[in-house]
């Protein structure tokens, strides 16, 4: 029985999934809550960093295991019925789903993945740790930057705000923020940290097929096109 050669994106391909699958459970089953407790600890500290004013920046875990989150803003709010005089504020408080805040730490197992099934796994070790570590910092970053535009969202609902482009875009980045960039994330963070995987991947991607009807340097007889015979000259 001759033996199944695979080629090389094949194999990537293959082995990324499995890996991605076995990863993932592990993850759901063992590693979130742990990870989120890691994250939750660093957003508050860079954000009680970053953030300066009146208010405190805090994020705190709920009940249903989702963040409640107090950022730093200064406004005004209109008077409403309830409160007939313009009241100050200096922070905007609310809440974010468990299902919201799993997807930040969604993108450690994936990375994983990728470099486990990259070739040359013994090479890995360094690219992995770097790719790692850029990882966590991006996820706060993002974090962060999710909880500044939900403020923005809020207060604008809260003053009744008449900006509909302004906010559109508020809503259109809290939608690449909690939707979008944590899946696409380990996939770009991978090729940067990996230059042998970005390497191949690019040259998988520019790699033309070569034409049935050209002949191929060094292959057998009957790859090659028949070169027309010589007639002999006529005689007169």
């Amino acid at each position: 029985m001759p033996a199944i050669r695979l080629r090389p994106q094949t194999r990537f391909l293959l082995l990324g999934s499995a890996l991605t699958v076995a990863l993932l459970i592990l993850w759901w089953l063992v590693l979130l809550n742990p990870l989120l407790t890691l994250l939750r600890g660093a957003v508050d500290a860079c954000g009680i960093v970053i953030w300066s004013g009146q208010a405190t920046f805090s994020v705190t875990e709920t009940r249903g295991g989702g963040w409640s989150f107090e950022v730093p803003l200064e406004a005004t709010v209109p008077p409403s019925a309830t409160n007939p005089a313009p009241q100050e504020i200096h922070s905007i408080g609310f809440d974010m789903e468990h299902s919201e805040v799993g997807a930040f730490a969604f993108g450690l197992p994936v990375f994983w993945a990728l470099m486990l099934a990259a070739p040359g796994w013994r090479r890995n070790l360094r690219p992995m740790l770097w790719g790692t570590l850029a990882m966590a910092v991006l996820e706060i970053a993002l974090v962060l930057v999710t909880a500044e535009l939900m403020a923005h969202i809020t207060l604008a609902r809260m003053v009744r705000a008449h900006d509909p482009v302004g906010h559109w875009f508020l809503r259109y980045g809290h939608a690449l923020t909690v939707n979008a960039i944590p899946y696409l994330m380990p996939f770009v963070v991978a090729l940067g940290a990996h230059r042998e995987l970005r390497e191949q991947v690019f040259d998988w991607a520019g790699r033309e097929p070569v034409a049935a009807n050209v002949a191929i340097p060094g292959g057998n007889a009957q790859s090659q096109r028949l070169r027309p015979k010589k007639r002999a000259p006529r005689r007169s």
